[in-house]
């Protein structure tokens, strides 16, 4: 991977989501489009990585914690390794201890499948007016 990317200025309305399930990523996606969001999405963190390189740096990541190849964690890493300013959100079908043992004492936001969509609207919100 490259020291940095080309392009790395935030795009405060830009979410990648990135989901395995293609069903849930393409739902996610189209009720983020409805709500004002531009989306990009991707089945993996590798595939996110090589998207980063053709477009805006989004500000937001919705990333699932069980992903194939690299997991979500390793990726929200790379992806504040890139720009510390994205805004990550770990999303997971797994049970509460799994995630708490996963995210080892690290600061990463979490939601439980099935999201909360008012709730994923509310924390977008929130920190869209903390960068604005």
């Amino acid at each position: 991977m490259p020291a940095a990317f080309e392009n790395n200025t935030l795009s405060t309305t830009t979410i990648l989501v990135v989901e395995d399930e293609r069903t849930s990523r393409h739902a996610m996606a189209h009720l983020l489009r409805l709500n004002g969001y531009s989306t990009a999405t991707t089945a993996s963190g590798e595939e996110a990585l090589r998207t980063l390189h053709r477009g805006p740096f989004p500000a937001f990541a919705l990333v699932d914690l069980d992903l194939p190849g690299m997991n979500g964690l390793d990726l929200i890493g790379r992806l504040h390794a890139m720009n510390k300013d994205i805004y990550s959100i770990l999303i997971t079908a797994a049970d509460e201890a799994r995630v708490r043992a996963a995210l080892q004492g690290r600061q990463v936001v979490y939601l439980q499948k099935p999201v909360d969509f008012d709730h994923l609207l509310s924390l977008l919100a929130a920190h869209s007016q903390r960068i604005a």
